[in-house]
């Protein structure tokens, strides 16, 4: 093997070739294994000194005796238990996602907002109840307050597409100042005060704040009541972020108008598992839009991630600092 670095890598996830998903420059080793709940079996991470992947944990650090850097395909790194990190591994991520889940949400947006699952499914059943001889049956972006929890990549993406809608952006934070261009946002500041002003005053409301300890239930059923009687809850950042079973409630009771929802609170553990998302019937709701976490699975996504996992392990090789270092979780 000589100076090669060994990578850890999932077969299923690879493609036909490691070197396409991840155009490496330097020397590698690609130890190809299937992945099971986003794992590897621990043994294969003996004498790694790079695994590719999202979760990991202390089954996986005690096996990993030579582990260098553990590098996530995605934005995501809830599911790394910060106590399986070994002493001298660094932890980093991948975004590039920020583009597609921001079209994303403004096409859900629309769609909410101008009833269109409703007007397709009527009009396909022969119905012209919503033709617009009955003008003033629903609502247009343009003027209205689009609201942002969680101002990093995705959510200044979501405020400069919602900004050339001439729609009002308020915005809050985990911090109380932000740097860079906000594209014309309003922002609040960090905490709950800012939170609680955005859930108020929006129209829209995207949850866009990564999944950590402070964020998990972070709006619950008394965050849900400020939020106007019609207004929407757009979730793709991470389902636990929002309690389940309020956010049903506020849904089925039209405590809020309705909601697109992209993550959520269960997940197939392999290939022919098929879990319902929650414990509860979204899908019964007629005010919902459900799809299955893919609105940052594009191509584009895909190969801007590839691209980033690879010169994290060029830097690695030559010895130097890694991109998207991930702080909280890095043990070097």
């Amino acid at each position: 093997m000589g100076d090669n670095l060994r990578v850890v890598v999932n077969r299923s996830r690879a493609g036909s070739s490691p070197t396409d998903a991840f155009p490496v420059t330097a020397l590698v080793d690609w130890v190809e294994c299937e992945y099971v709940n986003n794992k590897p079996a621990p043994a294969a991470l003996v004498d790694a000194e790079v695994f590719i992947g999202t979760d990991f944990d202390q089954r996986m650090g005690v096996a990993a005796n030579r582990l260098k850097a553990i590098l996530i395909p995605a934005a995501g790194y809830d599911r790394v238990e910060p106590d399986a990190v070994p002493d001298g591994c660094v932890v980093a991520n991948a975004y590039h996602h920020e583009a597609p889940i921001a079209e994303w949400v403004m096409a859900v947006s629309v769609m909410l907002d101008h009833e269109v699952m409703k007007a397709d499914a009527t009009f396909r059943a022969g119905s012209w109840d919503m033709w617009p001889g009955r003008m003033g049956s629903y609502r247009e972006l343009f003027g209205r307050t689009f609201g942002i929890i969680g101002f990093g990549s995705i959510g200044r993406r979501v405020a400069k597409l919602a900004d050339a809608y001439d729609m009002r952006v308020v915005a809050s934070g985990r911090t109380d100042s932000v740097g860079g261009n906000t594209y014309g946002a309003i922002y609040y500041g960090g905490g709950a005060i800012a939170m609680h002003r955005v859930l108020r005053e929006s129209d829209f409301v995207l949850v866009s704040t990564p999944l950590v300890l402070e964020t998990r239930g972070l709006i619950g059923s008394d965050e849900l009541t400020m939020m106007k009687p019609t207004a929407y809850l757009i979730n793709p950042a991470r389902g636990h972020i929002v309690d389940e079973v309020a956010l049903y409630d506020a849904l089925a009771s039209c405590q809020i108008a309705g909601a697109a929802l992209d993550t959520w609170y269960e997940y197939p553990s392999g290939a022919t598992d098929q879990p319902r998302p929650s414990k509860m019937p979204f899908w019964d709701l007629p005010n919902v839009i459900m799809s299955p976490h893919h609105s940052g699975a594009t191509h584009g996504t895909a190969s801007r991630r590839g691209r980033t996992v690879a010169e994290n392990i060029d830097r690695l090789a030559m010895g130097q600092p890694l991109v998207n270092v991930v702080g909280e979780l890095s043990r070097i």
